[in-house]
Formats: structure tokens, sequence, C-alpha cells
């Protein structure tokens, strides 16, 4: 936008340090140094926005001697000025959101000066403002909140704090379509998704451990092709008990002599026809591969126990909730992600809606913990705070952060108020950090550093150091951590260190549960048998005890004859 105005030389000064043309850098002002205008000189008066240490000041062009106005002006009658602020102090705006900012201030009210530390944003301005050349001072918004919209058309926090023109910037903020009639944004440099967040996969109970080395459809047919088996033997018997003459086998026997010798106990007495030997033997083999590849794969079971699946999708949530009992919730923040959640029309996000738990943060992570909850948060956030409160010495950590990223709304930019003039040439910087791969390598630095830092705290408050009494040159998070002794966390400790595995009693719980049901089937039996015995009618007791008698009476009867 180009701006030319004409007056009197007297107003110029005025009129081109006027707070409404701050941002105005393309600006002419034509003066006359007679009140009539008809002869005299018109001078060519433009300004510099940040030549007087930072502020605006006159920079004369050119003077036209009336009525000889042939005479050409400069060639480069605006020059980019936003190079070099020369030392401008640009007023900046922010909440606190580690790892892409992070702050101490002196209380916690609105508007207080904050004094930044190591974060994403804070490396990004430092490079903006040693190139640009200017400085500035940090701020959080009046209200501590980061901008939500009235009826009135007024945001708060720091959407409004940039609305109404009392700051110039903003650190990290989120590319949303209606702040944008209210902000201006630089280009986006990183985005932060929604993300699923769950106890990494738990041992599989062991009471089943005894029939988890076979999948159902293996046991189904080891089952079947046993009843099989002993039908075809029962079969071939009676076939070669009609030819022979010979005597042939139950089909009850046939099957129990089939199992017994699947259960490697088979009767001191084996058929000692051909047929039935055939038979028997190639069921033998059988039986022994099939003993063996159990018997290995049991061994295996025991020693490394099985893990539940990991959850990597919305949709492996849903599938766990069908066959288990789970539950997903989400922190009370009520912001984007939450708008994005409520009005999804995706039948699976619905039905996570619909179920959803609005806990705090420690709720939230004390179920992910017991297992069987979900947490939906945002990547970087989430991932920061497992790296320094949920991980050991060695990096473990017990939380499991799903494969799929949802809600990719745009990312996060810098917020400016309306027109601000170093909008473009802050954009140009970033672009050159984007571009140089800087920006994913400090979030990661940021990222893993806050792990360490965390470990190493929990390190020295073990051994009963001072992390101030450490010595600039001892950097144990350097050293070679498989050589040294380690010191695990007892809540977090990876399960694949530590002793040798002893199979105990929670190993072979399994042998004793089927222990206790089949003497509950034998007790089963015998009340069975019990009732039915006495539910027998009167009269034929009373039959059986007549011919009993009278047996015995014809029995006297020979004798006496």
């Amino acid at each position: 936008m180009y701006v030319v105005m004409v007056g009197p030389e007297r107003l110029a000064q005025t009129t081109l340090t006027h707070y409404t043309l701050r941002n105005a850098a393309r600006l002419l002002y034509l003066s006359y140094l007679t009140d009539t205008g008809v002869a005299g000189t018109v001078s060519v008066i433009s300004r510099c926005l940040y030549c007087d240490a930072g502020s605006p000041s006159l920079v004369p062009l050119h003077t036209w001697t009336l009525p000889h106005l042939h005479t050409q002006l400069p060639h480069n009658l605006f020059p980019d000025e936003t190079g070099n602020l020369r030392g401008l102090l640009l007023k900046v705006v922010t909440m606190e959101w580690f790892p892409f900012i992070k702050f101490t201030r002196s209380s916690e009210e609105g508007g207080v000066l904050v004094y930044p530390l190591d974060s994403l944003d804070f490396r990004m301005l430092q490079t903006v403002s040693s190139r640009l050349n200017f400085t500035y001072e940090m701020r959080v918004p009046w209200d501590n909140q980061w901008g939500t919209s009235a009826e009135s058309g007024n945001w708060t926090g720091i959407v409004g704090t940039l609305q109404h023109h009392k700051a110039d910037f903003s650190m990290m903020l989120s590319w949303l379509y209606n702040r944008l009639p209210v902000v201006d944004y630089s280009r986006i440099y990183t985005s932060e998704p929604l993300v699923m967040v769950t106890s990494k996969p738990l041992p599989l109970t062991k009471a089943l451990a005894l029939v988890r080395p076979f999948s159902g459809v293996v046991w189904v047919m080891t089952l079947a092709s046993t009843v099989f088996a002993g039908v075809c033997l029962w079969g071939l018997q009676r076939g070669w008990a009609w030819v022979s003459g010979g005597r042939g086998l139950g089909v009850d026997k046939a099957i129990m002599l089939t199992l017994g010798i699947m259960l490697e106990d088979p009767p001191p007495r084996l058929p000692k026809n051909i047929t039935a030997q055939m038979v028997l033997g190639w069921w033998w083999v059988y039986c022994m591969l099939l003993t063996i590849v159990y018997r290995s794969s049991l061994i295996a079971h025991l020693t490394v126990p099985g893990k539940s699946v990991s959850l990597e999708s919305l949709e492996d949530l849903l599938e766990a909730n069908k066959r288990e009992s789970w539950t997903w919730g989400y922190e009370p923040l009520y912001g984007s992600g939450w708008e994005w959640l409520k009005i999804n029309q995706s039948p699976t996000v619905k039905e996570i809606f619909d179920s959803i738990l609005i806990l705090d943060f420690e709720e939230q992570m004390s179920r992910v913990l017991a297992g069987h909850h979900a947490f939906i948060t945002w990547k970087y956030y989430i991932r920061a705070i497992i790296g320094s409160r949920y991980t050991d010495s060695s990096g473990y950590t017990p939380i499991h952060t799903a494969r799929q990223d949802f809600f990719n709304y745009g990312g996060y930019g810098w917020g400016y108020r309306k027109g601000a003039p170093f909008r473009g040439k802050v954009d140009k910087i970033k672009v050159c950090l984007l571009e140089a791969g800087l920006i994913t390598k400090w979030l990661d630095q940021l990222l893993d550093a806050v792990g360490r830092e965390a470990r190493i705290k929990r390190r020295l408050r073990k051994t009963g150091k001072s992390q101030d009494n450490k010595e600039d040159g001892e950097e144990e998070e350097e050293k070679d951590e498989d050589e040294e002794e380690e010191e695990e966390d007892p809540e977090y400790t990876s399960p694949l260190s530590g002793p040798q595995v002893v199979l105990g009693m929670g190993h072979l719980q399994g042998i004793f549960y089927l222990l206790l049901i089949g003497q509950a089937l034998a007790f089963l039996s015998f009340f069975t048998e019990l009732f039915t015995h006495s539910r027998r009618r009167p009269h034929d007791h009373d039959h059986t005890h007549t011919l009993t008698t009278t047996t015995k009476t014809n029995s006297l009867k020979k004798i006496d004859i």
C-alpha cells in the first residue's frame, strides 16, 4: 500500500510520525513552503521507520522549484528498512507450552514480565533478533489465556493482545481460521497433532500358559484328530473281528486308547493284530511330534511370557474395547483438539467422543499406568512429560505412544498485530531455519534433553549427591550405560533387566487350576451318581430282594433232594 499526503511543511513531522501510520512502509509527504502554493518550492519527504534508534525519522528526498517540475525523483523511493530495525524494542506476548516456549515469571498475575528459558521458540527468537537487530520484552497476556472469541468480536488472551495492538507479535500460536480477521500469522514452522498414549503391552495372564502354546484352531484339530483316530481304530477292529472271529474294541475303549497315547500314558496291553498296530504306530509318531512342538513352545511361553497387542490407532482402541473393557479420556483443555473431537463426522471419532472421560492429567496418567485406558493428548507435550517423569535411568518407559497422528489442523506459527511491517523479514529467516533442518533438530534436542536431565536428577537423589556439586566434566549421561552399573527406578524398571527367570507359582498356576477343575468334575460326578441312585423306585429294590430270596430257596430245595 502506498500513502501520499500533501500539506504544509510545518505539519510534516507530526503527520509522518503519527501513530496511525506506524505500519505504513511506503509513505510520501509533499510539502509546500508558501501558504498559497502558487509560487515557491515543493519538498518530497519520506520517512525512515527505524533510523532514529528504532524510532521513525524524516528523510528529505528532493525539492522542486515551481513552476519547473521536470527534475526526476530518486530511483528508489522506498528502500527496504526492515532488514535492520536498529535496536527497536518489540513487545512479545506468550504462554508457556514446552518444548515450544518455557520461561520463569515473578508471579502468576497476568501481564507480568517473563524471562524465557531454553526452548524452541526462544532459540528461533534469538536467531531472528540477532539478524534483524532488535530487542524485545516478553510478557504473558493480561488474563493468562491463549485466546477465545466473544460475541462482541473481541478476543481474550494472546489473540486479544494482538488484536488491540498491545503487543507486536507472539510466540507459538495455533493457526485457526476464525482468528485471521484480527491477527496475522507467520509461516507454519511445526505442527503438533493429537496422539493416543497407553501403557506398554502387558504380560498375558499366566493362568492360561498351558493352552497358549497352541492357537484355538490347533487345539480343536488336536481334539478332533484324537476322537477321529479312536473311531477309525474302533471301525477297523470291528471289521477285523467280523472277518477273523476275534474280539474287537468298544468305541469308548478305542478313544481312550488314542487319548492315552496322546498324553504319553498308553495302556500296558495293546491289540496284537497287524491292523491295529499299524494304526497305533502312526498315531504314536503323530503324537510324538505334536508333544515335542508343544513342549518347546510351552518352555518359551513360561520363560518369556507373551504380551498383549499394542494399540496404534483409534480403530484398534475400539476393537480392544470389544474384547476387553477399555476406557479413554481427554484433559479439560477444551481447545482446538476438543473442537475437532466434537464436530468430527467420522463414525470412529464420534464413537470415541461419545464415551470420552474428562479427567485431569494426573488421573489420566494413573489410569494409563494401571492399564486398559487410553489418553488422547498432544504429541510433543506428552513426549516431554514422558521423558522427564515416566522414564527410568536406562531409558525405559512403561508408556506407549500410538503411531497414528490425528487432527493435523495446520500447525503453529507466530502471531502478529495487523500490518506489522517486519513480518515478511521474520518469515524469510524462519524459512531458512526450516530448510536447514534446524527447527527439527532443536525440537529433538530439547525433548531428549529434558528426559536426560530428569534421569540424572533421579540418579543423584539416589546417591545422595547434589547437582550443584558436580564438576563440569562429569556428564554421566554420556557414558556407555551398558558398561556401568545400572541403578533402576523401582517404579519404572525395564522388564528385560533382572536375574535369570526361575519358574514359580505364577508361571505354573495353570497346572493347579487344571487340578482343581478335575477334582471339581470328579466330585460333581460323585454327587450325580448319589442323586441318581437315591431317586431309584422302592419296588425295584423289593423286586431285587424277592429274586435273591427265590434263588436261595430253590438252591436249598435242590440240596434237600
